[in-house]
């Protein structure tokens, strides 16, 4: 998981990652664990300060991330940005 957030973060560069669902139950070891891979195996300047926190969705964990990338290439600025590096 750490090593798939790690290509996220070097695309995308966000400023946090959520998890959420049944992965939160394991959060106080998942979550450092995440956070020290993407640091390993992301760009230095876009993992430098991304913090790794639980969601308050316990159903649906990633819909509410899945709604804003859509909702970002939809209107164009997520290729935009993409573009831009």
């Amino acid at each position: 998981m750490g090593r798939i957030l790690a290509i996220m973060v070097n695309l995308f560069n966000p400023q946090k990652i959520l998890i959420g669902s049944p992965f939160n139950l394991a959060a106080e070891i998942l979550f450092p664990a995440i956070s020290s891979c993407i640091r390993q195996q992301s760009l230095p300047a876009y993992s430098r300060h991304i913090t790794v926190e639980s969601t308050q969705f316990s159903n649906r964990g990633t819909m509410a991330g899945a709604a804003l990338v859509k909702d970002a290439l939809y209107n164009g600025s997520l290729l935009i940005r993409l573009l831009q590096g």
